[in-house]
């Protein structure tokens, strides 16, 4: 495995970023200078956090990444917010744990997307477990999205448990995190993560919330200027103003979120908002 030094620091500069401001909260300016310099390798867990401030994949600096299983992690988690579960457990299982070299694997592995599966399949205690386990022994050593992305796999598990209440606190937590901490994440990420908290408030019956959480998620694909979740957004959006009795702009986001699903030929989602919108005309 090899790092690509003088692309980091292309990639850097473009960013307009210094040394000292890419490594703010991650490593010590030092080490960014060696690893451009001299292609010196970091500990797994800042090089992600770096390569998610950059907003860049790991294997763009890194050449035969052998180690890492950060790109096959990130094909799971799209398995997963498609709901093909079936294909993510069959990929997971691909993995063998005793040979993941470093924490931020293992965490993904063991909490995060483990954890996710087992909500998924109703095996709430087991995931409950997991996530517990990232939250304890990785929240005062790192400071990555996915300890905002364990805490609402948390909430879900409880929300299916069906304890509104706890798993609200857990949202809370979540946002809290998000908004007092400087989590590192790459964009996709972030629009997973809100994807995931709009959905959950509205279904919890947080309408305002779910609003608020679905804009935070639309403005990142608005200046990414990227479909990925916009049109889940535009309709969870769409669906806690027409609980609210915001006809009109219910109306607005729901027909947005139709056009998007047109685009992308899902003819499911498209049935489906055809019928909301039919009623909110009614």
């Amino acid at each position: 495995m090899r790092l690509k030094g003088e692309v980091l620091k292309q990639v850097r500069r473009k960013r307009g970023l210094s040394q000292t401001a890419l490594a703010e909260g991650i490593c010590t300016q030092a080490t960014i200078s060696l690893m451009e310099k001299q292609n010196r390798i970091p500990k797994m867990n800042i090089l992600t956090s770096l390569c998610a401030r950059l907003d860049i994949p790991v294997d763009r600096i890194i050449e035969n990444d052998d180690v890492s299983m950060t790109v096959f992690f990130d094909q799971i988690s799209l398995m997963l917010v498609n709901h093909d579960f079936e294909g993510a457990r069959k990929k997971l299982n691909r993995v063998k744990v005793k040979k993941l070299q470093n924490d931020f694997d293992k965490q993904h592995y063991y909490y995060y997307l483990l954890g996710m599966l087992q909500v998924a399949s109703d095996q709430v205690d087991d995931a409950i477990f997991n996530f517990e386990l990232i939250l304890t022994q990785f929240s005062t050593t790192s400071a990555n999205i996915y300890l905002a992305m364990t805490t609402i796999g948390m909430a879900l598990a409880y929300e299916k448990r069906g304890d509104t209440e706890k798993a609200l606190q857990f949202v809370g937590r979540a946002i809290h995190l998000i908004d007092d901490k400087q989590l590192n994440g790459g964009k996709r990420q972030w629009i997973i993560l809100y994807h995931e908290i709009s959905g959950l408030y509205y279904r919890l019956g947080q309408y305002r919330r779910a609003i608020s959480m679905a804009g935070r998620g639309i403005k990142i694909c608005r200046e990414e200027q990227t479909l990925f979740l916009l049109g889940g957004l535009y309709m969870t959006r769409g669906q806690a103003q027409a609980k609210l009795d915001q006809g009109d702009v219910a109306q607005e986001s729901l027909t947005v979120a139709l056009s998007i699903y047109k685009i992308m030929e899902d003819d499911t989602a498209q049935e489906k908002l055809s019928q909301e919108l039919s009623q909110l005309v009614e």
